[in-house]
């Protein structure tokens, strides 16, 4: 019995560093990109930097939707901004899945 709570230990251990070393690449994207995965705790800085990061991305989301609306009515205006309010839907929804 002992034997195989040893081993099960052991066996865990090696499975999570396994996948840190498979998945370094996108672990480290993601960390930089502010999700903190596979961590232990994230430290007060990047608390600051994501919360800070949020409020900025989301009034500038708010305002460019608000400058779509506003020139609705000039095509080409509009048209640009609508494209940039879709990358940035497409990012809300990536924010909003990944975490």
């Amino acid at each position: 019995m002992k034997h195989s709570k040893r081993e099960a230990k052991s066996h865990t251990k090696y499975n999570s560093s396994l996948h840190e070393i498979r998945f370094k690449v996108l672990l480290f994207l993601h960390r930089l990109g502010g999700i903190p995965l596979k961590m232990n705790s994230a430290s007060r800085l990047t608390t600051i930097y994501n919360a800070t990061f949020m409020v900025c991305f989301y009034i500038t989301y708010i305002c460019v939707c608000v400058n779509t609306f506003v020139h609705r009515h000039q095509l080409s205006l509009a048209m640009k901004n609508f494209r940039i309010v879709l990358i940035f839907q497409l990012i809300v929804w990536l924010h909003f899945s990944v975490r």
